[in-house]
């Protein structure tokens, strides 16, 4: 298909945020969007499922390997053992996260209330509210490449020119501050600070909530069983390999691109080349500029799209290391600060 085959029929898939009709991000080029074929927004429920169950089965191979190690004598093996579980678990916790962006997008199910359950059940390890990034997410995508765009994940860091700043980044937690702060509105019955919608505050605060109330459980679990296996394989890897690991997954989409006053996706946003398992680790992101060129593909098709819009995309990096390496040596730089102002 030639997307500059005016010929092509206008298909439409529907219209809700997994569909040919969701509002797409600005872009300078001839806009034929909305003349891709109906077969690019086929959802495919049981493939979700089953990269689910995968990485549920990972996490469960990390969680037993931390288990092991606590109720067997300190040996060389059950000291491994204990350090593979722990980054297992905390190398597919962010995956789980890149699992919840197909949920909010509606790519995963038809029905929102599927989609949802779903989203809340893969945020829980890192603490990441479904409706809280899907209302975040979907104003990035409609306000990319204007003064309005902010992401939910914000790695505006200014100072990764160095391997010292780009550890400082990786272990940064000031993403918590956000959280502790709603779980005190939510408490004291004020609003979510840039949340416009009553129904979005009431769910934010609902998934919030509900995460803090499993922590809990999970402390408690841990006093009465006198066990070390939820410190150990959720809450220590969630901080400090979870955290990083995700960093270093969204930090690459927009990292150094003009975000805010540039109105062209195939500008404002980069693709990754990469092998297959990297691929799946981050669930297709590495083809962000195709995600952003249409947010109603299923990111199972995201593929597909992006070897059609291949002869159109301006910012692509050999690889995941070679961004990094540009980052840490500072060819590429910030092109924003963290209030979303842009810098020279």
């Amino acid at each position: 298909m030639n997307l500059n085959d005016t010929s092509v029929s206008d298909l439409r898939a529907g219209n809700s945020e997994s569909s040919a009709d969701v509002q797409l991000a600005p872009s300078k080029d001839k806009d034929l969007r909305r003349r891709l074929p109906r077969e690019y927004f086929v959802k495919r429920p049981a493939l979700f499922i089953s990269k689910i169950v995968f990485a549920f089965a990972l996490i469960a191979l990390g969680w037993y390997g931390v288990g092991y190690a606590l109720n067997t004598p300190v040996t060389i093996g059950s000291i491994l053992a204990a350090i593979g579980g722990m980054l297992l678990s905390g190398l597919i916790y962010p995956h789980l996260v890149e699992l919840q962006h197909e949920c909010l997008h509606y790519h995963a199910f038809k029905s929102a209330k599927l989609n949802r359950l779903f989203g809340v059940l893969v945020g829980l390890f890192m603490f990441n509210s479904h409706s809280h990034y899907r209302y975040d997410h979907l104003r990035h995508h409609a306000y990319l490449g204007t003064e309005q765009n902010v992401e939910h994940f914000d790695y505006r860091f200014n100072d990764l020119a160095s391997p010292k700043g780009f550890a400082i980044a990786f272990f940064d937690l000031n993403r918590y501050r956000r959280v502790f702060n709603i779980l005190g509105a939510a408490f004291t019955g004020k609003p979510i600070s840039g949340v416009n919608k009553e129904q979005a505050q009431r769910d934010i605060k609902q998934e919030y909530v509900f995460y803090m109330l499993m922590f809990i459980l999970s402390v408690v679990a841990s006093v009465y069983f006198q066990t070390w296996l939820f410190a150990l394989a959720w809450w220590l890897p969630t901080l400090v390999i979870a955290e990083g690991a995700h960093f270093m997954i969204e930090m690459p989409e927009h990292y150094g691109l003009d975000t805010q006053s540039s109105p062209d996706v195939l500008k404002n946003t980069r693709t990754i080349s990469t092998n297959r398992l990297i691929a799946w680790y981050v669930n297709g992101n590495h083809t962000h500029t195709a995600h952003h060129f249409h947010q109603g593909v299923p990111m199972c098709h995201v593929k597909k799209l992006n070897e059609l819009i291949k002869p159109q995309l301006q910012v692509v990096e050999t690889s995941y290391f070679a961004f990094y390496r540009n980052v840490i040596s500072g060819r590429i730089r910030s092109y924003v600060d963290v209030s979303g102002k842009v810098t020279d």
